[in-house]
């Protein structure tokens, strides 16, 4: 059970997990039922939990746990919890070091246009690479897609030289057809 972070992120997810299958268990067991997972193995529905947190595949989790869909999503449901926390928790580390890596990125690009003899080692390739993603990650943030065309324009002598064409195959195709007695 470790989500991304520190350990001290990791213990804390463990026991939030180890707690939140205990009230459920508990809860389960004051209305009677004695079929749900937190009640039966307890330490088997901590793990799948753990598994869900870390933002493993479902279909991952039911291949190492050997349990089915239908068992993740009612665990899901039974600890949305803890399971949407944790979702937010990585998502605000996603955004820090998304933070952290386009800052260092534009330092590292202004250190480099400042020394000509920097920038004349970048490969143009990698400059259009740069470009071109960037490029379509503010477009797709501003909900404008990146859409290929391809343009064909037919000009005039196009036309003449397929006419042409045409009437030569067809003229070659008439001559053939043609039976000498």
């Amino acid at each position: 059970m470790f989500a991304p972070g520190t350990p001290e992120d990791d213990e804390k997810l463990a026991e939030a997990i180890y707690d939140s299958v205990c009230f459920i268990a508990e809860e389960k067991r004051k209305r009677g039922s004695t079929s749900v997972l937190e009640i039966r193995s307890p330490e088997r529905a901590c793990a799948i939990l753990g598994m869900v947190c870390r933002a493993v595949p479902e279909r991952t989790i039911c291949k190492e746990m050997r349990t089915g869909f239908d068992v993740i999503r009612a665990l899901k449901r039974r600890h949305a919890e803890i399971v949407e926390a944790t979702r937010s928790h990585r998502s605000l580390k996603a955004t820090k070091l998304q933070l952290k890596a386009a800052d260092a990125l534009e330092k590292k690009l202004d250190r480099v246009m400042d020394d000509e003899e920097s920038l004349d080692k970048v490969s143009v390739k990698d400059l259009a690479l740069s470009y071109g993603i960037t490029t379509d990650k503010q477009r797709s943030i501003h909900g404008e897609g990146t859409v290929v065309s391809h343009e064909v324009k037919v000009t005039l002598e196009d036309a003449r030289a397929a006419i042409d064409e045409a009437k030569a195959s067809v003229a070659k195709a008439a001559k053939e057809k043609v039976i000498d007695v």
